[in-house]
């Protein structure tokens, strides 16, 4: 007697072999697939935060002043500033401060020295805490902070002269005021902006 061998069931053991061999390469691959993507969403959003950090991250200029303003021109400058909205903090020492007139440009660094009005002001400009906020750091622009920037000019600004403040933080969107002198000036403390 002859017993004869069931050809398709071996075929389907080898089938089933294939199949469940095909079923974990596409388990390994989804895996792959999987933690690739999670990678690039954790990637983007790092990418994201850092982006709307640098453009959200500005400073608002509450009111500029300048006084000696008794003779017709002015010399030392005061900006009062605060954080916009949605801002990050920012490092003083990282800004620079420009000064624009029509013939002049002058760029100012941070000192963490109040003595303003002495020898060695022009070319540097120091900082007043007028409010501390909730989280104020010594030498930051933190939320809640309104700051005075006190800086002097390299000359006397004369009457009906344009000005340009531009504050510039390492991170984040410069701020830029405009504006002219007054026609006449005759008094001592002159309010410029708004």
């Amino acid at each position: 007697m002859m017993i004869r061998k069931n050809r398709r069931a071996e075929m389907g053991v080898g089938t089933l072999i294939i199949f469940i061999a095909l079923i974990l390469v596409a388990a390994v691959a989804a895996g792959v697939v999987i933690q690739t993507a999670s990678s690039l969403q954790q990637q983007a959003l790092a990418t994201g935060q850092a982006a709307r950090g640098e453009i959200a991250t500005t400073a608002r200029v509450i009111e500029v002043s300048a006084v000696d303003g008794s003779a017709g021109s002015v010399e030392n400058f005061s900006v009062q500033m605060k954080l916009a909205p949605g801002s990050n903090p920012i490092k003083l020492d990282e800004v620079t401060l420009t000064l624009n007139t029509d013939d002049t440009t002058t760029t100012l660094q941070y000192v963490n020295d109040t003595s303003f009005g002495t020898d060695g002001t022009v070319g540097n400009f120091t900082v007043t805490y007028l409010i501390n906020g909730t989280n104020h750091r010594e030498g930051n622009l933190q939320r809640g902070d309104v700051i005075r920037v006190e800086f002097q000019a390299p000359r006397q600004i004369d009457e009906d002269e344009a000005v340009r403040i531009n504050f510039i933080p390492k991170i984040g969107t410069a701020t830029l005021v405009m504006f002219n002198m007054p026609d006449v000036i005759s008094t001592e403390r002159v309010y410029l902006y708004p």
